[in-house]
């Protein structure tokens, strides 16, 4: 069994990074917050909750939060009153986006996707297919 500090690749790629990405982008939630916000150039707080169906405030909260410590979400706040939240990709956030577009395209290629409960697919305005 080879480890993941080992490699058969001939530039020796080492796999240990993979570590800290799935800590960043292997919750629950963050795949699909990076998905939506690409989507839109920027998202408030309640429609990212309104699209992700069965997320708790809490939750998303929280998997944003970590997404902006990682540089990948960037938050703005204007300041009228009540404070309004944005939240859009960091250029970080859009070139990991662009990497999961083909892992997308390849989970749907084989049997993967369920459209019927999609929640990119079923709202309007945050699929740029419709």
């Amino acid at each position: 069994m080879i480890s993941l500090t080992e490699s058969s690749y001939p530039d020796d790629i080492c796999f240990c990074p993979l570590y800290g990405l799935l800590d960043v982008i292997g919750k629950k939630w963050a795949l699909l917050i990076i998905a939506l916000l690409g989507n839109d150039h920027e998202m408030g707080f309640n429609m990212l909750r309104k699209s992700l169906t069965g997320i708790s405030p809490k939750t998303l909260s929280d998997t944003l939060k970590r997404l902006e410590e990682n540089g990948i979400v960037h938050r703005r706040v204007e300041g009228t009153s009540p404070p309004t939240v944005r939240y859009t990709l960091t250029p970080d956030g859009c070139s990991l986006r662009e990497l999961l577009i083909p892992m997308l395209r390849w989970v749907a290629d084989h049997g993967g996707h369920e459209a019927d409960w999609c929640p990119v697919r079923s709202h309007p305005g945050l699929n740029k297919n419709q």
